[in-house]
């Protein structure tokens, strides 16, 4: 079966969307489906309906949701992943699916465009409650990043404790002082190239983008297993990226976290734990002893188990049921 995606977020360089994506595409290829072209998230497909009416035909459309729908129309990537259900139907002629996402503080009037989507498979409680509420149908399904089993195995060094970055631009003073006092290392989750940022419209970004890279991220690879494998080798993280805290939770990494820019680390480790207690405001570092959170508790590990296999399990049954539907609709 033939498969687009859009929304491809592996543009950004952010290991996180790296990993999503790597995992979207191995679970297709798994279940016998084959990716044949996907729609990157930094362009707005409605300025291009003539070259993706003239992209290879495919069997059916996944909107990769992720963070990106929340405070729509005022943000128009969150507005243009709503408005494509309704594209793929009426131009492509093709059944369109919304997956992998966290809906948040969108209008009313935008979240009416959900009813467009075949199916809808949500990555929080919060949001699948929200929709319910709303009376559109949708499924509960934890993010791609738990599609599988971890890459590395968990081996910390003692004492070992490293910062990881925020999307959140007023917690990351707060971070590097973390790593100041801690003299720990500090990541970002996201690799700096040259061509992160358009220079015609932000020049001043792309100059810093390309300092970055030259003296930083040149030598970086964009393998997201190799990032894993640098949290594999701490005994606690600390991190405002909600993808940091899957990809702990994923190989059993102790972690400490602040919020990022919706709520969803604390939707998903109130889905883990059933409490927020590793989400503490950023002025909270200045008093935190590692020492109190490099170690899980046994009621934490046991949550963390259930959850893994049931994430596991869930991710495969999504693309299951996705390509099954997609066929007896015989649009193939």
């Amino acid at each position: 079966m033939k498969v687009a995606i859009i929304n491809d977020t592996r543009p950004t360089r952010h290991y996180g969307c790296l990993m999503v994506m790597s995992n979207l595409e191995r679970l297709l290829q798994k279940h016998g489906a084959e990716v044949i072209w996907t729609w990157p998230v930094s362009q707005d497909w409605r300025k291009h309906k003539d070259k993706i009416e003239a992209m290879p035909e495919v069997d059916m459309i996944l909107v990769n949701g992720e963070g990106t729908i929340h405070h729509a129309p005022r943000r128009w990537q969150a507005q243009a992943l709503l408005e494509f259900a309704a594209f793929s139907h009426q131009t492509l002629k093709r059944p369109c699916y919304l997956i992998n996402a966290t809906l948040y503080a969108n209008e009313d009037s935008c979240v009416a465009h959900l009813n467009d989507f075949d199916e809808i498979y949500v990555r929080d409680r919060a949001s699948f409650e929200t929709l319910t509420q709303q009376g559109i149908a949708a499924r509960l399904v934890m993010d791609l990043t738990f599609a599988f089993e971890p890459s590395v195995p968990y081996q910390p060094e003692s004492g070992r404790i490293c910062v990881v970055d925020s999307v959140m631009q007023t917690d990351v003073p707060w971070l590097k002082k973390f790593k100041k006092h801690w003299q720990c290392p500090y990541r970002s989750m996201v690799v700096a190239r040259p061509d992160n940022y358009n220079f015609w419209k932000r020049p001043r970004k792309t100059i810093v983008e390309t300092c970055k890279w030259f003296f930083r991220d040149r030598n970086k690879t964009l393998n997201p297993t190799e990032f894993e494998a640098f949290l594999s080798g701490c005994e606690l993280v600390v991190t405002g990226r909600y993808h940091t805290v899957t990809m702990c939770l994923k190989n059993k990494i102790p972690f400490v976290a602040l919020e990022s820019n919706t709520p969803k680390i604390s939707f998903l480790l109130t889905e883990v734990f059933g409490h927020t207690d590793r989400v503490m405001p950023a002025e909270s570092l200045l008093t935190l002893d590692p020492r109190d959170w490099s170690t899980f508790s046994e009621e934490e590990a046991m949550a963390m188990d259930r959850f893994l296999n049931q994430a596991r399990d869930e991710n495969a049954a999504m693309v299951e049921t996705l390509l099954a539907k997609t066929k007896a609709m015989g649009t193939l």
